[in-house]
């Protein structure tokens, strides 16, 4: 859980959340008031193709693919059928 601090007409998100959320400028926050003490925020994302790019780009960097590879020895039948017999 994280906590947004209200400050001078501001409400300021923790670096996890905009992390999380993979926000860029121009990402915009639908707010519904649902009573006295609670709210709902909804993103609405900028569909510019520098944001989608930016989102793509941070994904491939924070999070890259591993796999392990088994290496075995390769021998001239395993590519030709003739040779299979």
């Amino acid at each position: 859980m994280a906590v947004a601090t209200y400050h001078k007409r501001k409400l300021y998100i923790p670096k996890e959340v905009e992390e999380g959320l993979e926000l860029v400028d121009g990402d915009q926050a639908e707010i519904r008031i649902l009573d006295e003490t609670s709210f709902k925020v909804s993103l609405r994302r900028k569909a510019t193709t520098r944001a989608v790019e930016k989102r793509i780009i941070n994904r491939i960097v924070e999070r890259p693919f591993s796999a392990k590879l088994t290496v075995r020895h390769l021998r001239r039948k395993d590519f030709y059928d003739e040779d299979k017999n």
